[in-house]
C-alpha cells in the first residue's frame, strides 16, 4: 500500500474505460477481431499491456511486434470501425458505477473524469451512458501534453476543480492510470479489471478493492 495521508476526500476522479463503462472488453474483443482481419497474430499479454495506455504508446508497441509503420495504423482503422459499432448497441456500467455517481452526488462532493480517450470520443460515450453531467470537469488524452502514466492529466483534473490534489480520491482500473494517479498525490484506488494486480500496483495503490461498492464504503470510512 502506497504511504499516503488519508483524509476525508474533496473530490473524486474517475478514470472511464474499464472503471466506470465496461469497455475494455469490448474493446479487446475489437482489437482481437481486428487482428485477425489483417492476417496478424495479437498475443493476448500484448492486448493487456494496452490497458489504459494513449494510442500512440500502443501503436509504438505494434510497431516492434510487426516491424511496419503502416500494418498498426490499419489495424486501429479497423479496430476503431469494430468497436464503434459494439459500443454503440450499448456498454454496461461496472458493477456499483451508478450507486457510487449516485451516492457521491447526494454527498455534494465534487466529481471529476481522468481519461486516455480522445476528446470528443471520451464525452460521446459519457453522454450515451447518461452521465456526462454528473462530472465537473472531463479530462482527456486530447487535454494534455503528457498523458497517463504521468501526473499531468490528474494534476489538470484538480487543478479545473479547483481542489488540492493530496485531497482528492482517485478510481482506477490499470496500471499506468494508478501510477499517474499517485504520481499526482492522490489517494489511488485500484479496482482492476482487465490486468491483474501485481506487486508494484500493490505498492502503489492507497488501496485495492475488489469493485465499486467497495469504493463507495471505503470513502465513507474516510468521512467517519
Amino acid at each position: 500500500m502506497a504511504d499516503t495521508h488519508l483524509q476525508p476526500p474533496s473530490a473524486v476522479i474517475f478514470d472511464m474505460d474499464g472503471t466506470l463503462l465496461d469497455t475494455e472488453a469490448v474493446e479487446h474483443a475489437a482489437h482481437a477481431a481486428a487482428a485477425r482481419t489483417i492476417g496478424r497474430e495479437l498475443p493476448a499479454e500484448l492486448l493487456l499491456q494496452f490497458v489504459g495506455v494513449h494510442r500512440e504508446g500502443n501503436l509504438a508497441r505494434l510497431h516492434n511486434l510487426w516491424g511496419d509503420a503502416e500494418t498498426p495504423l490499419a489495424f486501429y482503422r479497423e479496430s476503431d470501425r469494430l468497436f464503434e459499432e459494439m459500443w454503440r448497441r450499448g456498454v454496461p456500467f461496472r458493477p456499483g458505477a451508478m450507486e457510487l455517481l449516485d451516492a457521491l452526488r447526494a454527498d455534494g462532493l465534487p466529481l471529476g473524469l481522468c481519461t486516455s480517450t480522445r476528446a470528443p470520443n471520451a464525452q460521446e460515450r459519457l453522454r450515451a451512458a447518461g452521465i456526462l453531467d454528473r462530472f465537473a470537469t472531463v479530462v482527456t488524452v486530447s487535454d494534455v501534453t503528457n498523458p497517463k502514466p504521468h501526473a499531468e492529466p490528474y494534476l489538470l483534473a484538480a487543478q479545473r476543480l479547483g481542489v488540492d490534489p493530496m485531497a482528492c480520491v482517485a478510481v482506477e482500473d490499470s496500471p499506468n492510470g494508478l501510477k499517474a494517479a499517485a504520481a499526482a498525490g492522490m489517494m489511488a484506488l485500484l479496482v482492476p479489471d482487465l490486468a491483474p494486480v501485481t506487486p508494484e500496483t500493490q505498492a502503489l495503490a492507497t488501496a485495492v478493492l475488489p469493485d465499486l461498492h467497495a469504493v463507495g464504503r471505503w470513502i465513507t470510512e474516510l468521512h467517519g
